[in-house]
């Protein structure tokens, strides 16, 4: 990948529980050819120093401030929590007036901008729970539901995905009208999280948009019929509610 003319970017969990977790974050640590996404303030003291770091959206960073704390570990990027609306990415880091990050350059903008929201994580496994199996010997039945398995609420909404020990917002992200409020709000890169169906066009379809070879609406439109999970949600990029359809 990185003789293609990618970035590299390694990850450690979100959640450290044991030695073993801790030995994967020295691996990280010690290979040396690759950034590496802190999941999870607990990372933070291993890595720093040590390989170049962009801060994932678990770590608590919700002002200017708090990402200045965090510039001199060597950060190259900052992916900030799925929560935070446009307009606050740009008081913290706007386009015009970055935080100076590793080696003195400017620390990056990346944002959550599609795919199902990680909302919190857990020590247990819901997946293997429901099966009634044990979490380190239980033969993946995760791989039924490469979606996850969907939670309605008490009117037959859905409200919750669980997938593995991740509880996940039943909409997905989608931000792909949003080109100029990115820009605006400081934002150089876009994550976007996978799912089964579809996903491929969802890239093709970000890289046009983007790009401005084609429209939002056209592609929007033609999305369910691939296959592509509804509904599709932007509230928390507008200061409401998670849920909140396009």
């Amino acid at each position: 990948l990185t003789q293609a003319g990618k970035q590299v970017v390694m990850a450690t969990q979100a959640l450290v529980e044991t030695e073993a977790d801790l030995r994967l974050i020295e691996r990280l640590a010690d290979q040396g050819c690759a950034a590496v996404e802190a999941g999870d303030a607990s990372a933070l003291a291993l890595l720093q120093g040590r390989v170049p770091l962009v801060l994932g959206p678990h770590i608590n960073i919700y002002s200017r401030l708090a990402l200045q704390a965090h510039a001199d570990l060597g950060v190259l990027r900052w992916v900030p929590a799925v929560e935070l609306p446009l307009d606050a990415l740009a008081c913290i880091n706007p386009s015009h007036d970055r935080v100076a990050g590793h080696a003195g350059r400017p620390i990056e903008t990346e944002v959550w901008a599609f795919g199902r929201l990680p909302l919190s994580f857990s020590a247990r496994c819901f997946t293997a729970r429901q099966q009634g199996v044990p979490k380190d010997r239980c033969g993946f039945p995760c791989l039924d539901d490469p979606d996850g398995r969907l939670v309605r609420s008490s009117e037959g909404e859905g409200f919750l995905v669980l997938n593995g020990t991740q509880t996940q917002s039943a909409g997905l992200q989608c931000l792909l009208p949003q080109r100029s409020a990115l820009a605006a709000a400081g934002a150089t890169r876009l994550r976007l999280s996978p799912h089964a169906a579809g996903f491929e066009q969802v890239l093709q379809d970000f890289d046009a948009v983007f790009n401005g070879r084609a429209s939002a609406a056209e592609a929007l439109r033609r999305w369910p019929t691939l296959g592509v999970p509804q509904p599709l949600v932007d509230g928390y990029a507008h200061g409401q509610a998670g849920m909140v359809a396009l």
